[in-house]
């Protein structure tokens, strides 16, 4: 029989991208000993009333619940001398009846030891959790327990912070319902779940890429908890039926086995007439789901994919970009006019591919007509070189006639006309290089002066000569800046 890592590791193997995590309070309850939400109001009713009582009056709705605590523990805490701590620390931010529990509630979180049960087996998990590859990690959880598991990703606190920043959807925590570092972003009260609530359009047009390109991996809930419920049909509402499908069979549920044996099985929730099927994993140890989440490998590390996305994105959506950007397959490269950065990730491992090919690219090329089938990604590769591996005068007769139909201006030339002999205008006049003249007609009708450094140029350069662009301007500037100037300048 298939174990359930093994059916585990087929199922996200089965899926295009790395799996998220979704954590719940469960998860905490499991590893830190921190009480469930029902837990924790029963924790601050001590002093002012029964718990029992509260939810009764609620109705058994503990948002609701929380609210009636927080306004009978708001006379508490303003009054009696064991919170005067408290209130030196939180008093001029404490502005609502529910603030004052809030405050308290993070501050027992703070005082929580986040290193774990000592139990061995629950620190093996944790040890196996630590290593795995996740994109990331959505919460409403208000501890640092995550923090300390995921140290090198970026923590996004509340709705309102995910909403209006820039997450990258890699090496991220979101914690939704707020966190213990900022009382006033707990949602705690009835009034907190209706304002969250009241966004979840948004934060679902927020999160329903991740749900359509990411298995969910749901850990520390029930599949029956209103809340999460809430958040996955907000989400399943924008979708067509094809993408509901793809939708639904990345959420996956871990659950106590509560001593059966492992197992895997479905679910299906219902909402105003619509269903959605989850898959759920049961089982009583943890490392099983977590080692078979570890069997996702990436050789570069999440956080430095989160680092080069977050800063092409802000290159991309800056009011004056200073530089023309393209996202090309390296093999497209030839059809893309005036790409002027190219940003590789792996670049070694094609640059070292390029390499093999230009030496197979070589050998074809001593067949009659070998020339022809090379490429302007294998000139751009071969220019790079310190000394060509073609042979000029075949690649001018025959890749050129090629390359000069290409919508790609900047073609390297120069070089290879240098080496057939070809030196200045006159010689390339009369020399039997026909395309490549037509290529050389066609960079001397282009400007090199870039348009997006024109305004930089007139403010800061358009008065000094071509020497003092040189001694004044940083290296790489120097060829940006000295095409906007006049021949006078540049003699």
């Amino acid at each position: 029989m298939t174990s359930l890592k093994d059916e585990t590791v087929r199922l996200l193997k089965s899926k295009p991208g790395s799996p998220f995590l979704f954590i719940g309070s469960g998860f905490s309850r499991r590893y830190i000993g921190l009480e469930d939400w029902r837990g924790l109001l029963s924790r601050f009713c001590e002093g002012i009333g029964d718990f029992d009582y509260y939810s009764a009056t609620a109705n058994g709705n503990l948002p609701r619940a929380a609210g009636l605590i927080a306004k009978d523990f708001h006379e508490i805490w303003w009054k009696d001398p064991n919170y005067e701590g408290s209130r030196n620390k939180y008093k001029e931010h404490t502005k609502l009846i529910s603030d004052a529990l809030k405050n308290e509630i993070c501050e027992y979180i703070s005082a929580t030891d986040m290193s774990g049960d000592p139990d061995e087996a629950l620190q093996n998990e944790l040890s196996i959790l630590k290593g795995v590859n996740v994109d990331g990690i959505i919460t409403t959880n208000w501890d640092f327990m995550l923090e300390e598991i995921f140290p090198e990703y970026r923590v996004f606190v509340g709705q309102d912070e995910l909403l209006f920043s820039n997450p990258q959807a890699i090496a991220e925590i979101y914690k939704i319902h707020g966190c213990a570092t900022r009382p006033d972003s707990l949602v705690l009260t009835e009034e907190d779940y209706e304002n969250f609530e009241g966004k979840n359009p948004y934060l679902a047009a927020k999160l329903i890429t991740i749900f359509i390109e990411h298995p969910i991996i749901f850990i520390g809930y029930s599949v029956t908890d209103p809340h999460i419920q809430s958040i996955i049909f907000s989400i399943a509402e924008c979708l067509t039926p094809e993408k509901l499908e793809t939708f639904s069979e990345n959420l996956i549920f871990v659950r106590r086995a509560s001593g059966k044996e492992d197992a895997i099985q479905k679910f299906t929730f219902s909402e105003g007439g619509g269903n959605i099927t989850a898959t759920v994993l049961l089982t009583d140890d943890f490392s099983k789901i977590y080692s078979a989440i570890s069997e996702n490998k990436r050789k570069i590390p999440a956080r430095i994919l989160r680092y080069c996305k977050e800063q092409m994105y802000e290159l991309v959506k800056s009011e004056q970009p200073e530089k023309k950007i393209s996202v090309v397959d390296i093999d497209e490269l030839d059809a893309t006019e005036e790409v002027e950065f190219v940003v590789g990730v792996g670049i070694a491992q094609v640059q070292a591919e390029k390499k093999e090919k230009l030496a197979e690219q070589e050998e074809k090329a001593l067949a009659e007509s070998g020339y022809q089938g090379i490429n302007l990604s294998d000139i751009y590769t071969d220019f790079a070189q310190e000394k060509s591996v073609f042979d000029p005068q075949k690649l001018l007769k025959l890749a050129f006639p090629i390359f000069r139909r290409s919508s790609t201006t900047f073609i390297p030339v120069f070089r290879y006309l240098r080496d057939a002999g070809v030196n200045d205008a006159e010689e390339l006049k009369g020399s039997p290089y026909t395309s490549a003249r037509a290529v050389c007609e066609k960079i001397a009708a282009k400007s090199y002066a870039l348009s997006s450094y024109r305004s930089q140029y007139e403010k800061h350069w358009s008065g000094k000569t071509t020497v003092e662009i040189i001694e004044e301007a940083t290296v790489e500037k120097v060829s940006i800046f000295i095409p906007h100037g006049s021949v006078a300048q540049i003699l």
